[in-house]
Order: C-alpha cells, then sequence, then structure tokens
C-alpha cells in the first residue's frame, strides 16, 4: 500500500531515514487522524445521492487513511482501524 505521508510525521524521522525506513499503517493513520487529514475528492472518489447529500466512496476513505468514526457508508476499515481485507482485495480486482 501507498500512502502520502503527514508532514509531521515525515518530521519525526531522522533525515538519513527519509524515504527509506517503512511506517505503518497505524502510525500513518494515528497522525493523520491527529492532523483531521482531509484529501480533495478526486472524480470517481465520491457521489451524490437522489436526495443531494455527498459520498465518499470506499477508495477516498482509503486514501485518506484512517475510520474519523461517524459510521460512513462505505467505511473500509474493520474495528481497529485497518482497511478490511474484502475491500483491498475488490480494489486489487478493480472494483470500489
Amino acid at each position: 500500500m501507498q500512502l502520502d505521508m503527514p508532514e509531521e510525521l515525515m518530521k519525526r524521522l531522522p533525515e538519513e531515514s527519509r524515504g527509506r525506513s517503512c511506517i505503518c499503517h497505524r502510525c500513518v493513520a494515528e497522525a493523520r487522524r491527529t492532523e483531521r487529514w482531509m484529501p480533495r475528492a478526486k472524480a470517481g472518489e465520491f457521489y451524490f445521492t437522489e436526495d443531494g447529500r455527498f459520498v465518499f466512496t470506499q477508495r477516498y476513505h482509503l486514501r485518506r487513511g484512517y475510520c474519523c468514526g461517524n459510521g460512513c457508508r462505505h467505511c473500509p476499515f474493520d474495528e481497529a482501524g485497518r482497511p478490511r481485507a474484502e475491500v483491498l482485495e475488490s480494489i486489487a480486482g478493480g472494483a470500489v
């Protein structure tokens, strides 16, 4: 999985480790949750319901990288905050 790294998280790494060290999903998700990081939705990552509500897709939620806890319609994360295996498999197969 490839994610955009939160700037504050990158600042915690020693200069010589940047771009060379792995950072686990949990650390990235926690940093994003702390920052309330919300990337701009791209085409295909949202839709409008018949009553005009704006809804993010699983692909958007995965790119954001964390569960906000609001009970989103297409939340791809399990109770522990990790992406659910079936969601990752569907993306690998081209769905979502």
